[in-house]
Parts: structure tokens; C-alpha cells; sequence
């Protein structure tokens, strides 16, 4: 069986020594053909059917390389993921036999996608399923944070409830992205602004959290509003990006711009804290600040570079019908401080 890489190859070649390619009907089914024989099919001399084209689908492409090795990469981590948690759930401790679940997991699950490609799946497909599984898993992980860091030493779930949560947590948004794909057919710029605005949620979260504690209270305390503020934070970021991708798919020059912006915004934040020195207030006041530096910073890039567009906007996946488009924007006084106004048009 050829794989996908192999089977481009040859596709690649035959399209450079001049062969035409084209859908045809043969033997009664649809599938490719070259050359000569793709003008139709020929029943005896003299007699042959006009040119049959495949009948258009909705899923009109296949997913890149690119999309499917970032569900290889995904799935491999989420497999180690899961062996850790056999670990701690058997209660292994041999250091030597420790590594035998996550080595087989890390390596069957992308097996497991190899065999759930054939036939390719559709465009969108592997990143929706790679952006479910991380998403998923972050939430796992940050409502284990939120128990481990509010419980009290005896109820809290430990490095056993983390694998636990992480574990299901993963499973569960594979599960959604995959039947997200199967019945919107998102584009994989979408997911990955999914698991990108979850990440961004997260930090900025936990950073107005952990900066808006009390004066004086201690680390541990302080952990306590980081969680809350990082569980929250990350689902806003879930919740804007799927709304957002409901009426608006960016560019991946768009996408690369709102992580330009946010590391510009994080840049900017870190002189904040010299401003703090010999200062009544506390240092992690200036996190509040530096948080929304970076959440500027995101949304500065996203706007800027929504009118890109590349190769893939074309496409029936990535034009989402508009009702609504923002056409400026600036900044406005309001009592006791400023406020950001929009000015837009409703289709």
C-alpha cells in the first residue's frame, strides 16, 4: 500500500513529464485517471462517452501533510501522556518498567492514526482532532490545578488525579474535535487558533489571577487566584475562538500576527516591574499589567491582519458567510478611565 507521501511523489512526477490529470468514471466507480484514457471510456471503435467529472463535494480536499503530522505529533504525546497514567494508576515504581506504557502508547496511538488516514482524511479533519485532544487535555489540567491548589493537603488529587484528568480530559476532546470535523468540516486555521487562543487564555489568566491577590499573602495563597484566574482565563480564549470561527477564518499570516503580537505585548510588559522598585505596592501588580499587554498585543495583530487572505480563503472550507465586519476602531474616555469603541457594518 502506498503511503500519502509516496503516492504525492508519483503524483508530483507524472504531472511534471506533461500528464493530464482528471477524475473519470471506470468500472463503475469514481477515482483518478491519466493521460488519454481520462477522456473517457471507450466501449468499441469509434464509440466512447463524453468526459464524466467527479461530482463535486463538500469535502473538496484532503488534508496536507503539514495538518496530519501535526495529529502524529499530537497523538504520539497524548499516548506517553497515557502510559504516565497507567503508571500512576497501577502503581508501578520500577524505575525500568515505568517507561514500557508510555514508550507502547506513544507509539501505538500514532499507528492508530496511520490506519484512521487510509483512505486520507479530509482537510480539517487531523487538525480538529490534534486541537480537541490539546485543548481537552489543558482543561484537564487546569481543573486540576483549581482542586490541587484549593483542596485541602489530604483531598487533593495529586500527581495521580492530574494524569487522570489530563488523560480523560484529552480523550474526550479528541472525541469532540473528531465529530466537530465529520459534521462542520472546520478549517485547521480554525483549530489552530482554538488551541492557540486556549494557551493565551491560560497565561493571561493566570497572570491577572496571580497579580490581583492581596497584598502580603504568601506564594501559596497567591496560587489559589492564579488557578482560578488560568481555568477561566483559558476557557474565555476557547469560547472567543470558537465564536469567532463560526463567522471568520484568518490567514495563517494573520494567525502568525496575533503571536507576534502577543510576544510584542509580553516584551513591552517587562519594564513595567522596574517601575515597582521602592514602590509600596507589590512586584506581582505589574503581572495585571503585563497580562493585558500580551491580550492587546493578540488582539492588535488579529485586527490588523484580518484582511489577509491566502490560497486556502478560496475555498468553500475557509469562506464563512459574513454578518457583521469591524471598520475601525480607537480608544475613548469613559468615567475614570478609557475604554476601547468599535465602529463595524451589519450584513
Amino acid at each position: 500500500m502506498l503511503t500519502r507521501s509516496v503516492a504525492a511523489v508519483l503524483t508530483f512526477l507524472s504531472l511534471g513529464a506533461g500528464a493530464s490529470v482528471s477524475y473519470a468514471q471506470t468500472g463503475g466507480s469514481w477515482g483518478w485517471g491519466t493521460g488519454p484514457g481520462a477522456q473517457g471510456n471507450t466501449y468499441g471503435p469509434g464509440y466512447t462517452t463524453p468526459p464524466v467529472m467527479a461530482p463535486p463535494s463538500s469535502r473538496s480536499q484532503e488534508s496536507s501533510a503539514l495538518e496530519i503530522g501535526s495529529l502524529y505529533g499530537m497523538s504520539a504525546a497524548y499516548g506517553v501522556g497515557l502510559g504516565i497514567w497507567f503508571d500512576a494508576e497501577t502503581g508501578i515504581s520500577d524505575p525500568g518498567l515505568q517507561f514500557i506504557p508510555p514508550v507502547l502508547m506513544g507509539v501505538a496511538l500514532p499507528i492508530g492514526v496511520y490506519f484512521l488516514d487510509d483512505p486520507p482524511m479530509p482537510r480539517g479533519m487531523p487538525a480538529a482532532i490534534a486541537a480537541g485532544m490539546f485543548v481537552g487535555a489543558g482543561e484537564g489540567l487546569g481543573v486540576w490545578s483549581f482542586q490541587f491548589t484549593r483542596a485541602k493537603s489530604e483531598d487533593a488529587w495529586g500527581f495521580r488525579g492530574a494524569s487522570r484528568a489530563m488523560a480523560l480530559g484529552g480523550g474526550l476532546g479528541a472525541g469532540a474535535g473528531f465529530a466537530m470535523a465529520y459534521y462542520m468540516e472546520p478549517s485547521p486555521k480554525s483549530s489552530f487558533l482554538l488551541g492557540s487562543a486556549s494557551l493565551w487564555g491560560g497565561v493571561v489568566g493566570s497572570m491577572i489571577g496571580y497579580g490581583s491577590t492581596a497584598k502580603g499573602i504568601g506564594y501559596g495563597l497567591s496560587n489559589d487566584s492564579a488557578a482560578l484566574g488560568g481555568l477561566v482565563g483559558y476557557n474565555i480564549g476557547v469560547a472567543a475562538a470558537a465564536g469567532l470561527s463560526a463567522i471568520y477564518v484568518p490567514a495563517w499570516d494573520s494567525i502568525g500576527w496575533m503571536w507576534a503580537g502577543a510576544g510584542i505585548g509580553a516584551a513591552a510588559g517587562l519594564p513595567v516591574y522596574l517601575l515597582y522598585a521602592g514602590s509600596d505596592n507589590p512586584t506581582k501588580r505589574g503581572l495585571i499589567v503585563h497580562g493585558v499587554l500580551i491580550s492587546v498585543g493578540i488582539a492588535a495583530g488579529g485586527i490588523f491582519s484580518s484582511a489577509l487572505t491566502d490560497a486556502y480563503q478560496a475555498s468553500s472550507i475557509d469562506n464563512k458567510p459574513k454578518f457583521a465586519e469591524i471598520t475601525t476602531f480607537g480608544l475613548m474616555p469613559v468615567d475614570g478611565g478609557m475604554g476601547v469603541q468599535l465602529m463595524g457594518s451589519l450584513y
